[in-house]
């Protein structure tokens, strides 16, 4: 086959995929008269009857723009950035997470930052590593400690201690290297 032969099959095959999954005025009727035809996902809610925080993971290839959108929901959630002040009484409590070790600068006020924890070079330098097996292996690092990051958003999740609100929201920001999530323990 040519290339635009096989340009022309494979917008065909795209045509028939949209078609298949074309969610129509009768669907959308339907799905809200009978519910949905999947049983509900139960949520966690916490002592005081609150509903539990929503957590957000973002994922996507390098340089797909998943920083930006942790940025953008971070304004959007009103949640404090490194770059607002304004402070108000109605804004939601949450928790951002930066897991990319090897970004240079992280445009969100991250509450948990790997590059706390593990220096992304160091590690391309003590193990002779790319800058992909550094990555890899700083994650394989920071897994070692998740236990004490998840106490951390369990605390404030469900316990908060005196004079500090209950988290609304955990964004978490993943880096870009797909093998991460693919064949790894730390994914």
């Amino acid at each position: 086959l040519t290339k635009p032969q096989q340009r022309e099959i494979n917008m065909a095959q795209q045509q028939e995929d949209n078609q298949r999954f074309e969610i129509t005025e009768d669907d959308l009727e339907q799905h809200t008269k009978d519910g949905p035809d999947v049983p509900s996902i139960p949520i966690l809610n916490r002592e005081n009857g609150e509903q539990s925080p929503v957590c957000v993971i973002v994922v996507g290839m390098a340089g797909s723009g998943k920083t930006t959108l942790m940025t953008q929901l971070q304004r959007s959630l009103a949640l404090p950035s490194s770059t607002s002040e304004d402070e108000t009484s109605e804004r939601k409590v949450g928790y951002c997470l930066n897991l990319d070790p090897a970004t240079l600068s992280v445009p969100f006020g991250a509450s948990i930052d790997i590059r706390d924890t593990v220096d992304y070079k160091e590690v391309m330098k003590q193990h002779g590593l790319g800058p992909n097996g550094a990555i890899m292996t700083s994650l394989n690092l920071f897994t070692t400690k998740f236990d004490q990051v998840m106490g951390i958003l369990e605390r404030r999740a469900f316990a908060a201690e005196q004079n500090q609100q209950l988290l609304d929201y955990i964004l978490v920001d993943t880096p870009g290297q797909i093998e991460a999530f693919t064949w790894s323990a730390s994914g």
